[in-house]
């Protein structure tokens, strides 16, 4: 149950994320020229930093613990 719930907010995130993405591209090509920063530009941009966190830490775990199940194989197999 739970790594479903942990599947949809990676896609809910990514959605997110793309969205934001989209509209910081669509804000550098059409947006005015002089240097402005609207609010709207701001939130997608930490929406983009908050993905980027996100999934650096889970694809981090992921490795720390395959690392972990490689080097301490023979602990798992002497104690089944």
């Amino acid at each position: 149950f739970k790594i479903k719930i942990r599947l949809i907010m990676g896609m809910f995130q990514a959605c997110l994320a793309a969205t934001a993405r989209m509209v910081v591209i669509i804000h550098q090509y059409y947006g005015p020229i002089e240097y402005v920063e609207p609010p709207y530009l701001i939130v997608c941009s930490l929406i983009r930093e908050a993905f980027l966190g996100y999934f650096t830490t889970d694809i981090s775990i992921l490795a720390l613990d395959r690392l972990v199940a490689t080097d301490r194989w023979s602990w798992y197999v002497s104690t089944v």
